[in-house]
């Protein structure tokens, strides 16, 4: 049935919460194209450093710690950039952004192949793969599924962040190593981004054709012209707060296992063979996650999927506790990495679900630099307890219990008004 609505009708032209608009016949594609660039950015970038260390040390005459500085840039850059991102996908067109954020890719990759300073080294990780993380990484992409998908929203942010590429990089570098040059891996890694990811990206779309986001509830006066909220409004409510932390405590725990499970391991009496074995564990059991809790915050909404996240996981760290056998610990790393990968999706719909489509970028980008210092905490504290103790036992409690405090504000977050879902204007 045709629905004739005004184009500053704001309630006829929204749906319940409960009763989203379909998604446009445009939405699959565009979640390719956000799954390839988001894929392609993180996945080369991640995957590749570790096993390129010893062929940059050699091939640029630097130690193993000045080598090792490219991962700190990106992460730091992205971090703080990602607000300044989030604001600019508000304002700019989102496939702009996306191209540029793919442009630095390529040139990062291309850099990295042809030269031999140091300076240019950091300039390549610092200024190309910073910038393009949030650009094409990780916000750019999240937002292009968030205004496409108004069903299985989750479940669609889920399928875009697994991490395909970056379980097959390694593997793929290990052996290319052996018959090729690095300047060679890094040159064909950049025309493989430019390949898949420019042609794609220029078929994106900023917004389904006649169809509005969801915007933030509440009174008119209250949002931005587009209905969203702004940094400042974001920061003021309290909800934010509570559903960005019960996210970061799951981004918190990822980052630190994989950092030092293998220490951990060791330290739990288990052979440096099975620590690693472990970390392979929960790297292959957060496959599933993503897809799994994506699918759960649609039918139970994004804040309560991040309080059952912060439930569970309390649960399982608290089994660390207990320096578990060989066979235990394998699948509680392995819950813990499922229910970490599931912090994504379930954010993305928690963010939607509380202030709209129209102020998800703003939001992700605030949730990512408001985790770096949690992040950068977690793991330097975590490894300065061993230091001073011989044991991560405080480490494991102290994330236990963030973990009970992220189950009881992902409940708070779920409550309160929910954001108007957009219904397809008439022709």
């Amino acid at each position: 049935m045709a629905l004739s609505t005004s184009p500053g009708g704001e309630g006829a032209n929204h749906l319940s919460a409960d009763q989203p608009a379909p998604n446009h016949p445009l939405a699959v594609r565009m979640g390719v194209i956000a799954g390839v660039s988001h894929n392609m950015v993180i996945g080369t970038v991640m995957g590749s450093f570790g096993l390129m260390l010893a062929s940059v040390e050699q091939r640029l005459g630097v130690s193993a710690e000045q080598a090792a500085a490219g991962i700190p840039l990106v992460l730091v850059g992205s971090s703080v950039l990602a607000p300044f991102v989030g604001v600019l996908i508000a304002r700019v067109s989102l496939r702009l952004l996306l191209l540029v954020g793919a442009l630095l890719t390529v040139a990062g990759y291309l850099t990295l192949a042809w030269t031999n300073s140091y300076a240019l080294y950091l300039m390549a990780y610092g200024l190309c793969f910073g910038p393009a993380l949030s650009l094409a990484g990780s916000i750019g992409p999240a937002t292009l599924v968030t205004r496409w998908f108004n069903r299985n929203r989750g479940l669609a942010l889920g399928i875009v962040h697994l991490p395909v590429v970056i379980a097959v990089v390694p593997w793929t570098l290990e052996r290319a190593l052996s018959v090729t040059s690095a300047g060679t891996i890094y040159l064909v890694i950049g025309l493989l981004c430019a390949a898949l990811m420019l042609p794609l990206v220029l078929l994106a779309i900023d917004h389904p054709p006649g169809q509005v986001e969801s915007v933030a509830p509440g009174p008119r006066e209250n949002r931005t012209a587009d209905g969203s909220l702004s940094m400042a409004q974001l920061v003021a409510r309290p909800r934010f707060w509570a559903i960005s932390l019960a996210a970061v405590a799951s981004m918190a725990s990822s980052v630190l296992l994989g950092s030092l499970l293998v220490p951990m391991g060791l330290s739990w009496g288990f052979t440096r063979p099975e620590a690693a074995l472990l970390q392979s564990i929960m790297s292959l059991v957060g496959i599933a996650g993503s897809v799994l809790f994506g699918w759960i915050a649609d039918r139970i909404g994004g804040g309560r999927a991040l309080a059952l996240i912060g439930f569970d996981c309390a649960v399982l760290w608290a089994i660390l506790l207990q320096h578990p056998p060989f066979w235990l610990a394998a699948l509680v790393i392995g819950l813990i990495g499922m229910h970490g990968a599931g912090a994504i999706p379930t954010l993305g719909r928690g963010l939607s679900d509380a202030f709209g489509q129209a102020s998800y970028s703003r939001g992700f980008g605030l949730n990512t630099l408001i985790g770096l210092p949690f992040i950068a905490f977690a793991v330097v504290g975590s490894a300065r307890v061993h230091s001073l103790t011989r044991s991560y036992d405080g480490a494991i409690l102290a994330m236990a219990g963030f973990f009970v405090l992220a189950a009881i504000l992902g409940l708070y977050g779920a409550g309160g008004p929910k954001a108007k879902e957009p219904l397809p204007a008439a022709a």
